[in-house]
C-alpha cells in the first residue's frame, strides 16, 4: 500500500529520469533499443528448466544468430510479491557493439484494484526478445533484476 502511494506521488510530481536510467521505471516499455526491436511476454513460450531447481531469479539466454533478422531471446524468472498485483516491467535496455543490457523489475500492476496485495513471494515469469534488425548481434548479453546481475553471457 505504501509502495503504491509512493509510486504515485512520484508519478505526480515528476516524470524525470532517474540517474542511470533512460526511462522512468512507471514509464512505457521499450520497443527499440538502437537499431533493434524488443518485445516483452509475462509468461514463457517454451520451457524453461534449469539443471536444479532454484529459489532465486534466473535467466538463460536463447540465440538464434542465424535467423532473419538475428535475435537472441532471455527467458527467465524474477522472484517478488504476488503475481496478482504486481508485475515483471522491462525498465531499460541499451544496445552498443560490445553489449545488450536488459534491466527488470516488478512494478505495481495497474490492473489491481484491491486495497490490500497478498503478502507472498512468487516466480514472476518472463521473455524479452530482441531482434537485430539494423545492427549486428552484440558479443554480450546482460540482464539485471533491479540491480543484481542474473546474467552475464557471450553471445
Amino acid at each position: 500500500m505504501r509502495r503504491r502511494a509512493l509510486l504515485a506521488t512520484a508519478t505526480a510530481v515528476s516524470t524525470a529520469s532517474l540517474a542511470g536510467c533512460p526511462v522512468p521505471p512507471w514509464g512505457e516499455i521499450p520497443e527499440t533499443v538502437d537499431g533493434a526491436e524488443v518485445t516483452l511476454r509475462r509468461e514463457h513460450t517454451g520451457e524453461f528448466e534449469r539443471d536444479e531447481p532454484s529459489l532465486q531469479d534466473d535467466a538463460v539466454l536463447i540465440r538464434a544468430v542465424d535467423a532473419e533478422p538475428p535475435r537472441v531471446t532471455v527467458r527467465g524468472r524474477l522472484l517478488d510479491g504476488s503475481r496478482e498485483c504486481y508485475r515483471v516491467d522491462l525498465i531499460e535496455a541499451t544496445l552498443d557493439a560490445e553489449r545488450l543490457l536488459l534491466r527488470l523489475t516488478t512494478e505495481d500492476d495497474p490492473d489491481w484494484d484491491e486495497e490490500a496485495c497478498p503478502d507472498v513471494a512468487v516466480a514472476h515469469p518472463y521473455e524479452v526478445d530482441v531482434a537485430f534488425t539494423e545492427r549486428p548481434v552484440p558479443e554480450l548479453v546482460e540482464v539485471r533484476h533491479g540491480d543484481e546481475t542474473v546474467l552475464d553471457e557471450a553471445v
